[in-house]
C-alpha cells in the first residue's frame, strides 16, 4: 500500500494573462520531489465576463509549448 504524502488545500485562483481565473491544485513549486515528469494541475472553473472587443488569453507563457491535457467533467 502506498502511504499519503499529504494533505493539500487549493490557495485562492490567480489570473493565467488576462484570459481565464484558476485555482493550481498542485504545481512543481509546492509536489517536485515527489512528482515525475513535471507535472500541472490547474482548475479552471466557470467565469463570466463581460463583452469587450479587446482580446483575451494568454502570450508568451513559461511553459509553452508543453503538452497540455484538458479534462471536462
Amino acid at each position: 500500500m502506498k502511504n499519503i504524502i499529504g494533505i493539500y488545500t487549493s490557495p485562492r485562483g490567480h489570473w493565467v494573462g488576462d484570459g481565464f481565473p484558476v485555482r493550481t491544485l498542485f504545481s512543481y513549486d509546492t509536489m517536485g520531489k515527489h512528482i515525475s515528469p513535471f507535472l500541472l494541475l490547474d482548475h479552471a472553473g466557470p467565469a463570466d465576463f463581460t463583452p469587450t472587443d479587446k482580446r483575451r488569453g494568454v502570450g508568451q507563457h513559461p511553459h509553452r509549448g508543453f503538452e497540455t491535457v484538458t479534462i471536462v467533467y
